[in-house]
C-alpha cells in the first residue's frame, strides 16, 4: 500500500496478554438457526485496555475465518505468539488501547478454545465429531453478544471485521441495531461470490474424500491430514494474488524436480505444502468444514429478500474497504454494500486500498488500513498532516460561501470531486445539510475523514455513478471536475439523473488573462486558479463559458443561476459589459432538467 500516506504511530507493545473463557450453559445453552440446541458454549477471549466499569467505548473484533481470540500482545516470550492483528491494536496504535476497551473471541465452531466439532458434548462424554449441528454467521454472533452481556457491555462503540469478519461485523450490525454505533467491514461483502463458493466445494470435498475422515468421526491419531493439507493450499491461493505470487516466486526453484512423481521442485510448490502442514498443526477439519459451509451461505440478500432489504434495517455508520488486488471479495462485489447502504440514505464511508498482495492485505499491510480505520473510530493522531491540502481552487471562506449559497438549509448532497471535506463540512455547520462526498484520492478521503465528512473514493471515469438511485440527492455539488473527466457529457446526464438539481463550478478558459497570456507567450497559461503545467494538469477538457451554454442547450439542460467571479478590473468590466465569456474567471452554474 501507499507508505506515503501511512500513519506516524507511537506505538507500545501490549506485551504478554491472557485468554480468558467464559462458559454459557444457562436456559437450556444456545439455540442455533437450525433449531438445534448447543447445551453449553465455551467461549474463548480476549480482552485490551481498561473498561473503566463501562465508561470506555468498545471495539468489538470479529475475526476471520481460520483466526482466533488472540488478535494482539502475545502469549508467551516467544515472539512467534503475536497476534493476528497486532499491527493495529495497542498503545498508540489505530485501534488504541488507552482508549478503547477491545473485545476479540474465537468463533463459535472454531478449534482454539470456543465450543466446536472437537469439544467434548457434555451429554456423551465425548467429542462431538460428525455431531456437531449446522450453525450460521448469524449463530456465530448470537454467542458474541452472550459474551458482551457477561463483560456487562450495554453497547458497541465499533465492530471491526476482514473476510469472513466482515459477515459478523454485519450481522452484528442488523442484529442488533440499537447497540452497534459503527461498524467497518474490510475486504469482504454481502456474499461470497460464485467462484469463491467454487474454491470452497473442491476444498471440503478434498477434505471429505480424504481415507482418515471416517465420516467425520477421526482420532487425533488418524486425522486426515493429507485432505486438510491440500483443502487449505487450494484457499491459500485465493487469499494471494496474481502479481505477489509472481513477484514472490516467480517460476523459482528450491530444489531439483522429480518426475517420478510430478514434483516440480518449484519454491510455489514448497510454499504450499509448508502453508497445509502448518495448518495441519493448528486446525481441525470439521471445524474447517463447518466455517466454510457457514462462510458460503451467508447471503443477505437470500435472507432480507433484496440487499436494500436488508441494510434498511441498519442503523450503525458504516466504512468499507475494499482492497486493489482482491479476487476473493473484488473490489466491484465489495462496492454492492457501499452503494446499498448510500441508496438507503445510511451514513457510509468506503475507501479501495492499493495493494500488490490481495487478499491478505488486510492482515499483512496495515499502514493505510490503520490510517483509515483511526479516523472511522475519531481518533485525532498526533502526526503532522497537510492542513494545506486542496483539491479545489474554491475553498477559501469566500468561494464556499457562494457554492453555499445555492444549497438549501436541510438539502441532501452529493459533492463530486469533494477534496478534503472542507465544503460539506461548511455546508453541515451552516445549511445543516446531510452529505456524502466523492473523490478518487486516498489523501481526500483521510482528510475528508479528518472532518468526520462521510465520503466514498470512486473514479468518475469508471463509472462511479451508475449505481446511485434515481433522484437521491437534492443537490449535486461538482466543484471544478467537469474539465477533469473523461466524459463530461455522460457525467452531467448521470448528475442531473441522481440529483434534482446540481450546482456545477469551472474555470473559463475563454477569461482574456487565458487569451492573452497564449497570444503573447504561446504557452498554456499558468495563475493561482490554474496553477499546472500542461504536462501534469489534470484539467483535459478545456472549454469555456460559452462552450458550456452550447452543450446544455444540446443535452436539454435548464440553467437556472450563473454567477461569475472576477479577481481583477478589467475582467469585472468585461463581465458587466455583458461579455461574461471574456471576463469570468471562474463560473458558477445552477443547473437542472428541463421540465
Amino acid at each position: 500500500m501507499n507508505s506515503a500516506t501511512s500513519t506516524a504511530f507511537a506505538p507500545k507493545p501490549l506485551g504478554i496478554v491472557q485468554e480468558k473463557d467464559f462458559l454459557y450453559s444457562r436456559d437450556g445453552g444456545v439455540k442455533l438457526e437450525s433449531g438445534e440446541f448447543l447445551p453449553e458454549v465455551n467461549i474463548r477471549y480476549e480482552t485490551y485496555g481498561n473498561f473503566r466499569e463501562g465508561k470506555s467505548p468498545v471495539i468489538w473484533i470479529c475475526s476471520p475465518l481460520t483466526a482466533d481470540a488472540h488478535a494482539a500482545g502475545y502469549l508467551s516470550e516467544d515472539p512467534r505468539s503475536v497476534g493476528w492483528w497486532d499491527a493495529l491494536i495497542g498503545s498508540g496504535k489505530a485501534i488504541d488501547t488507552d482508549i478503547f476497551f477491545v473485545v476479540c473471541s474465537n468463533i463459535l465452531g472454531g478449534c482454539r478454545g470456543t465450543t466446536g466439532p472437537s469439544s467434548i458434548d457434555p451429554r456423551t462424554k465425548k467429542t462431538y465429531g460428525a455431531e456437531f449441528p449446522r450453525f450460521t454467521i448469524t449463530d456465530m454472533v448470537k454467542v458474541q453478544k452472550l459474551l458482551a452481556e457477561h463483560l456487562k457491555i450495554e453497547k458497541i462503540f465499533a465492530v471491526l471485521g476482514g473476510s469472513m469478519g466482515g459477515f459478523q461485523a454485519i450481522t452484528w450490525a442488523l442484529e442488533y441495531p440499537d447497540f452497534v454505533e459503527k461498524c467497518a467491514v474490510i475486504a469482504s461483502g454481502t456474499q461470497l461470490s460464485s467462484q469463491a463458493i467454487g474454491f470452497e466445494i473442491i476444498g471440503r470435498n478434498i477434505i471429505l474424500s480424504d481415507e482418515n475422515f471416517n465420516g467425520g468421526n477421526y482420532s487425533a491419531e488418524k486425522k486426515p491430514a493429507k485432505g486438510l493439507s491440500n483443502a487449505r493450499q487450494v484457499a491459500h491461493i485465493t487469499y494471494l494474488s496474481p502479481e505477489s505470487m509472481q513477484n514472490k516466486f516467480d517460476h523459482t526453484k528450491d530444489s531439483p524436480n522429480n518426475p517420478k512423481n510430478f514434483y516440480t521442485g518449484f519454491a510455489l510448490e514448497n510454499y504450499l505444502n509448508h502453508q497445509g502442514e502448518k495448518f495441519v498443526d493448528r486446525f481441525d477439519a470439521n471445524s474447517y468444514l463447518h466455517l466454510t459451509w457457514a462462510m458460503d451461505n451467508f447471503n443477505l440478500e437470500k435472507k432480507y429478500g433484496t440487499l436494500e432489504n436488508a441494510v434498511s434495517r441498519l442503523k450503525a455508520e458504516f466504512l468499507n474497504v475494499h482492497l486493489s488486488s482482491d479476487w476473493l471479495f473484488t473490489p466491484a462485489e465489495s462496492y454492492r454494500l457501499t452503494f446499498a447502504l448510500l441508496n438507503k440514505k445510511k451514513i457510509v464511508t468506503s475507501v479501495e486500498l492499493n495493494t500488490t498482495l490481495g487478499h491478505d492485505g488486510f492482515l499483512l499491510e496495515v499502514s493505510d488500513l490503520g490510517a483509515v480505520v483511526s479516523r472511522f473510530l475519531d481518533i485525532r493522531l498526533p502526526e503532522k498532516r497537510n492542513e494545506n491540502f486542496t483539491k479545489s481552487a474554491f475553498s477559501s471562506v469566500e468561494d464556499i460561501s457562494r457554492i453555499s449559497a445555492f444549497v438549501p438549509k436541510g438539502a441532501s448532497v452529493l459533492d463530486i470531486g469533494c477534496g478534503d471535506g472542507r465544503l460539506l463540512d461548511a455546508l453541515w455547520r451552516t445549511n445543516q445539510v446531510t452529505g456524502v462526498g466523492f473523490d478518487r484520492s486516498f489523501e481526500g478521503v483521510l482528510h475528508c475523514l479528518d472532518y468526520n465528512v462521510p465520503v466514498i473514493q470512486q473514479d468518475l471515469d469508471k463509472n462511479g455513478l451508475a449505481r446511485i438511485a434515481d433522484n437521491s440527492f437534492d443537490v449535486v455539488v461538482f466543484n471544478r471536475t467537469l474539465q477533469e473527466v473523461q466524459n463530461p457529457k455522460e457525467v452531467l446526464r448521470e448528475i442531473l439523473r441522481i440529483g434534482k438539481q446540481a450546482v456545477v463550478t469551472f474555470p473559463n478558459f475563454g477569461n482574456w488573462k487565458v487569451r492573452k497570456d497564449i497570444l503573447l507567450s504561446g504557452r498554456m497559461p499558468k495563475s493561482k486558479s490554474l496553477p499546472y503545467e500542461w504536462y501534469s494538469t489534470p484539467n483535459i477538457h478545456l472549454f469555456t463559458l460559452s462552450d458550456f451554454n452550447a452543450l446544455c442547450k444540446d443535452e436539454n439542460i435548464k440553467i437556472k443561476v450563473l454567477e461569475f467571479v472576477n479577481n481583477g478590473f478589467l475582467s469585472g468590466l468585461f463581465t458587466r459589459l455583458n461579455l461574461a465569456n471574456l471576463g469570468a474567471e471562474q463560473v458558477i452554474a445552477l443547473i437542472c432538467k428541463e421540465s
